[in-house]
């Protein structure tokens, strides 16, 4: 709910997304219980912020190219590699830091760990990248990070499953939702302030429009109850993404076309510039939409139901 609310209202959610629902649910999942003592309590509090560091210039949804090592050094680990397309880094004390752990086999997938990289670590290079988009965006350089042991979160080769598991939370699409309805409602309220809404309505049917908004805001909360129940499944979590991510992009840039640059002065769509701006991004974060149609396909085709209810 606490998701909805901010989208609804919107507040930027990078931060949150990646302190409580990534790193939050990593740690809850499978850290220590010095980890947990050490971080949750100052993640809650919003004291503690924490960056996602799993995509890299060759390795962004299909992370089974990851490039970015772990190897044992002494009685801990030493990190090399690079990471991208971080958001709000800039602003975080550490990074949850997926990499590939050396001597678990050549499967990245059942090679790859999580660990807790302090962001001020000598060895930690943060760098912005120039974008559009109104959060900022930056690329974090590993050059032989040393950590101490317990910078790992559960055991190596076991990065894969809790990675999928804490972008579970974000796939299930209710943000997307949430900007979906608030994109949609001010559109509305400036096509309407305009003189403009009847017209609209007629060449782009709004009505229907807003009942598929209405639709994949419980698609999301479906995916929000199997995930509380513990049987959300990668296809349905990827399905609510999906839908939820290409609605409100679609909302955004009807918005734009229908109301334009003039809307700077427009008091009844204050969010069009920033809605545009944001939009080529909702498709790509926590895995573009081709990664999730592909999730969805190979469940289907192997004749599974990603909505089956359980017996």
């Amino acid at each position: 709910m606490t998701a909805e609310e901010l989208a609804l209202h919107g507040v930027p959610d990078s931060v949150r997304v990646n302190t409580i629902d990534n790193a939050g649910a990593t740690l809850l999942a499978a850290g220590s219980e010095e980890q947990r003592q050490r971080f949750c309590p100052g993640m809650a509090a919003g004291e503690i912020v924490f960056s996602v560091l799993y995509t890299e210039p060759h390795a962004g949804s299909d992370l089974g190219s990851m490039a970015t090592t772990a190897e044992p050094a002494g009685d801990g680990w030493r990190l090399a590699g690079t990471k991208t397309w971080n958001a709000r880094t800039a602003q975080a004390h550490f990074g949850v830091c997926a990499a590939r752990v050396r001597g678990h086999g050549d499967n990245a997938y059942a090679a790859t760990g999580l660990f807790v990289v302090p962001l001020d670590h000598p060895g930690v290079r943060v760098e912005p990248i120039a974008t559009v988009n109104p959060e900022r965006f930056f690329t974090v350089r590993l050059d032989d990070v040393v950590l101490p042991a317990d910078a790992l979160v559960g055991a190596p080769g076991q990065g894969w499953s809790l990675l999928s598991e804490a972008l579970g939370m974000e796939r299930t699409g209710v943000c997307f939702a949430g900007r979906a309805r608030r994109w949609f409602d001010q559109l509305v309220a400036a096509l309407h302030a305009r003189g403009q809404l009847e017209e609209a309505e007629r060449v782009h049917r709004l009505g229907a429009l807003d009942a598929e908004i209405r639709s994949c805001r419980l698609l999301a909360w479906r995916a929000v109850q199997g995930l509380a129940e513990g049987r959300l499944n990668g296809a349905a979590a990827a399905a609510a993404k999906w839908w939820t991510s290409e609605l409100a992009q679609r909302v955004a840039w009807l918005a734009f076309d229908l109301l334009g640059p003039a809307v700077h002065s427009d008091r009844h769509f204050p969010d069009l510039v920033l809605a545009a701006r944001e939009a080529p991004g909702l498709t790509l974060a926590a895995g573009t939409s081709e990664i999730q149609l592909t999730t969805l396909a190979t469940d289907l085709l192997d004749g599974g139901d990603p909505w089956e209810e359980p017996t």
